[in-house]
């Protein structure tokens, strides 16, 4: 069973070959949106997408109200209503699982064609099939207005229509389908009727009066037909024809909520065969069922899975709904009761489950279409932060976030910067929620009695040492950690060849055509001029938020959240064994603290276990302490003659790896003790952790020949002041490589 991440994944390492940095930026945002789910990741997926593609003849802030109006209306109106969930998001998920799909099985391949068009196509299809939405928001509010009032079942209850649409619904002097000579149409129903009848054989004029009678007599307004209604105007007035996929685009959105359900009658099931885009949008539209916002009254009642797992085999495919508990704590009852939602997924015995039932009801599916349920902790909860982002409009908050880096520094404004620069801003602009949490306050739009920040505190070493708050100088580490990480993750790495030696000047074409930067190193090596940036846009947050409208503010809590706990990662350099498994076990003991602490990893970043550690808690978003027994640039150069001693592999890449570690840590301290190397950094930080990992054999009988090594001593040391075996130490028990007598030189 593999994760929503690694099935789509698949898509592009099979199918689709980029070799395009912008295209690549659009993979790296997507996987990092099936992790997280959240929904600033999801922008920056539809900012990447309408980027690349100029969906509507330009980049983002051509589709800008398109989506962002979306998610308003649901936010703000959302509430008024019994049943309502998000659908900003969901649709990204879609856009994942459709990848996914496509990805496992060549029946759908061969429908939707090659990979290159099914990505432009699906996309469409999949990323904009819900915009119609706040055109049935409005009906369903006055239809819950009347029904409270009046009861459900009184059929002559008020209800809204449309009217003044003749012009929404013009295509004025006409629009052609490419390819398609005799075919221009005037009006958009006779367009969509055209587009669904082609692909599913339905007689045109029935098509057409089910669709006139959607806009003002209607008792139900469907967003899908609104939604192909907005999306085809918006196309068409950048265009004098359309595409043949992009019509198959329109009609699956208008297909997909309730034409064929309901609408029509004698309808035909919908395959891969008739009409590929409608049908995958279907089937995944109803399989995006987990981690969804719920809005309306009785949505919230029974919590939605927040996680799945796909299981794509040739006969079926299975997607397991992970639940944080099958049953539902309610205040006042002595009894849990069981969520609806488990009991409608999971199978009835050898029969398939109830929701499973329901999708082949409209589907004919290419496979067979099974749901299962598990138990598991929701570990996307330890990312979720009390700040109010529905009323902060990332793109405008990353073009000012960019405009302040501009006034200071110059270059390019945002729209100049290529996709990669415009997101390296947004990321920025993201990522203020998490930095405020870590100084216990927030941003909210509402008037709190909670303190209010009119600028970050910037403390002396010794107003530090007297638990006066540095946030400023914490908050500009912070923010460079933010970008090495980013750096990282788009494939940069430390260097300096873009560099020229004599002059010191950069060439910063060339730097970015490498993907190498000088300042992939500890905040603490950086030059005072980049601390100084970092800082910058750390004062102008405050300013930043205010100006974005709706009067958002900066607060303070009153007590703090969760409490750090500061774990050293520790063990012998020479580690013999299955990595990948050490890693699994690592990460268990970090997950574990991580639900109750803001978890800090402190190492002396040696080679082997140091290192080892350090990575897991990297890959874990946790922040590192690097603690060295020399400087930045002379532990490196101790690490390499020490390996060479040792006979350990410690090349180029190794050194690179290494680099960037210590450049995600958030503080780097240094000793110099030239009688005894790891010493002082050593007894600094056993005297302030709280917790150890120790990747160690557990022989303590070197101790009695005369010869412990490091990761003895330390652990010896931090018993002496209370800590626990098995409470408070952790040792995960590996194997290593036999010592030499060269190895107690600089004792591992």
């Amino acid at each position: 069973m593999g994760t929503l991440a690694e099935e789509c994944g698949k898509f592009f390492e099979k199918f689709y070959d980029f070799g395009d940095r912008d295209k690549d930026c659009l993979v790296r945002v997507l996987n990092k949106f099936c992790k997280s789910g959240k929904k600033d990741d999801a922008f920056s997926v539809y900012f990447c997408f309408c980027e690349i593609y100029r969906v509507l003849g330009t980049g983002y802030d051509g589709t800008k109200k398109l989506l962002e109006l979306l998610a308003d209306h649901e936010y703000h109106s959302g509430g008024l209503l019994n049943k309502h969930r998000d659908h900003y998001s969901h649709s990204v998920y879609v856009f994942a699982l459709g990848l996914a799909v496509y990805a496992a099985y060549e029946d759908v391949r061969k429908a939707c064609g090659n990979a290159a068009e099914f990505l432009h196509l699906w996309g469409m299809t999949a990323l904009f099939h819900d915009i119609g939405y706040p055109f049935q928001l409005a009906h369903e509010q006055i239809k819950r207005y009347t029904s409270d009032l009046w009861g459900e079942n009184v059929r002559d209850n008020p209800h809204v229509a449309y009217v003044n649409t003749d012009k929404l619904l013009s295509l004025g002097e006409g629009l052609r389908v490419a390819g398609e000579e005799d075919s221009v149409f005037e009006d958009v129903n006779d367009l969509l009727a055209y587009g669904v009848c082609r692909r599913m054989g339905y007689d045109r004029r029935a098509v057409r009066d089910i669709l006139a009678g959607k806009v003002s007599t209607a008792r139900f307004m469907d967003h899908g037909y609104f939604g192909a209604v907005v999306l085809l105007k918006e196309i068409c007035g950048q265009n004098a024809e359309i595409s043949s996929g992009m019509l198959d685009a329109l009609s699956a959105i208008l297909m997909h909520n309730s034409f064929n359900k309901y609408d029509m009658p004698d309808a035909v099931k919908v395959s891969t065969q008739n009409h590929p885009y409608a049908y995958l949008l279907m089937l995944c539209d109803d399989l995006q069922n987990w981690d969804r916002q719920a809005f309306g009254y009785t949505s919230k009642k029974d919590p939605l899975p927040w996680d799945i797992g796909l299981s794509a085999k040739p006969d079926a495919l299975t997607v397991t709904y992970i639940f944080d508990s099958y049953l539902i704590d309610i205040p006042g009852k002595a009894e849990p009761k069981e969520n609806r939602n488990v009991k409608k997924l999971r199978p009835a015995g050898d029969a398939p489950s109830e929701f499973a039932s329901e999708i082949a009801r409209y589907i004919d599916t290419h496979v067979a279409v099974r749901s299962a349920v598990a138990e598991k902790k929701n570990d996307k909860l330890l990312h979720k932060y009390t700040s109010a982002d529905n009323f902060v409009n990332l793109c405008d908050f990353a073009k000012a976030v960019h405009r302040c880096y501009q006034e200071e520094c110059g270059g390019a404004s945002f729209d100049e910067l290529s996709l990669e620069f415009k997101l390296s801003n947004i990321e920025q602009a993201k990522s203020y929620a998490y930095k405020l949490e870590l100084i216990n306050c927030f941003y909210s739009d509402r008037e709190l009695d909670y303190p209010a920040l009119k600028e970050f505190t910037s403390g002396t070493e010794e107003e530090e040492i007297s638990e006066k708050k540095d946030d400023l100088g914490f908050l500009a580490r912070e923010e460079h950690l933010r970008w090495v990480n980013e750096k990282l993750e788009a494939g940069w790495h430390y260097g300096t060849s873009y560099i020229d030696p004599v002059t010191q000047e950069e060439n910063r074409v060339l730097r970015n055509e490498l993907k190498e930067h000088r300042d992939l190193i500890p905040y603490d090596e950086l030059s005072l001029r980049e601390r100084k940036k970092d800082e910058l846009m750390i004062r102008n947050m405050i300013p930043f938020l205010y100006e974005q409208g709706h009067c958002i503010r900066i607060y303070r809590y009153r007590h703090g959240r969760k409490p750090d706990l500061e774990i050293v990662g520790i063990g012998h350099r020479t580690i013999t064994g299955d990595t990948e498994r050490y890693k699994e076990r690592i990460k268990g003991v970090l997950k574990r603290y991580q639900r109750d602490y803001r978890v800090v990893v402190r190492s002396g970043f040696a080679y082997g276990a140091d290192m080892l550690i350090a990575e897991c808690a990297a890959e874990l978003g946790i922040t590192m302490k690097a603690t060295l027994p020399v400087g930045y640039a002379k532990h490196i150069e101790s690490m390499k003659s020490n390996a060479l001693r040792n006979h350990v592999t410690f090349d180029k890449a190794e050194e690179l790896a290494l680099r960037h570690l210590l450049a995600r840590t958030v503080v780097l301290k240094s000793f110099v003790n030239e009688s005894d190397f790891w010493a002082d950094s050593d007894r600094y930080m056993a005297a302030g952790c709280s917790k150890v990992i120790a990747l160690w054999d557990g022989d303590e009988s070197a101790a009695d020949r005369g010869c412990a090594g490091r990761t003895l001593r330390f652990i010896e040391s931090v018993r002496e002041r209370g800590l626990k075996d098995g409470t408070d130490i952790h040792v995960i028990k590996c194997s290593r490589r036999v010592p030499t007598d060269d190895d107690y030189s600089e004792s591992n």
